[in-house]
């Protein structure tokens, strides 16, 4: 996932920005301002490439990245965010109407919907991992240009469910602060 291939990449834009910085280290000890102001140039690209290989949506169950990958929520995450959702709309009730079995009935359903859901996530990292490094490994080790763009689909849609994950675990560490 080089620069030159237009693909935002986590690892091209750390190992692009390591080298901007080497590189501008390297003119301001032998005085090359060239070296410098490219040094410098390649570092914010750097850091531009690396902002928008973190840009993903989320709509629902389905997120989309700036590369066009895609990829909808697993089963388990989706069905276990839907029993926390009515797991508390029960205890909410059964605490208004003074339902100690109904608060109990919601707690236990908000419960399992918290482990279903963690379960979905950890199937989508392990997913997204297994895809993303696949993809990348499978396009550079591929003569065929047919081969290298299915690899790339697999690498940007392994990315997708990462940045799922990572969306959810942030909004829901938002909303606990």
């Amino acid at each position: 996932m080089s620069e030159n291939n237009n693909q935002s990449s986590s690892l091209g834009s750390a190992l692009q920005g390591v080298t901007g910085a080497v590189q501008r280290g390297i003119g301001q000890l032998t005085g090359s301002t060239k070296d410098v102001q490219d040094g410098t140039a390649r570092k914010t690209a750097a850091e531009e490439q690396n902002e928008r290989s973190h840009t993903a949506a989320k709509f629902g169950p389905v997120t989309a990245t700036a590369e066009g990958g895609a990829h909808v929520d697993n089963k388990d995450r989706q069905q276990g965010s839907w029993d926390q959702t009515i797991g508390s709309g029960k205890q909410f009730v059964g605490g208004l109407i003074g339902n100690e079995s109904l608060k109990a009935q919601g707690r236990t359903q908000y419960d399992e919907g918290v482990r279903q859901e963690t379960a979905g996530q950890a199937s989508d990292l392990v997913d997204g991992y297994t895809d993303r490094v696949g993809g990348a490994l499978g396009g550079m080790l591929s003569s065929d240009k047919e081969e290298q763009e299915r690899y790339k689909r697999q690498h940007d849609e392994g990315k997708a469910a990462i940045r799922g994950v990572e969306h959810d675990l942030q909004k829901k560490a938002a909303a606990d602060q």
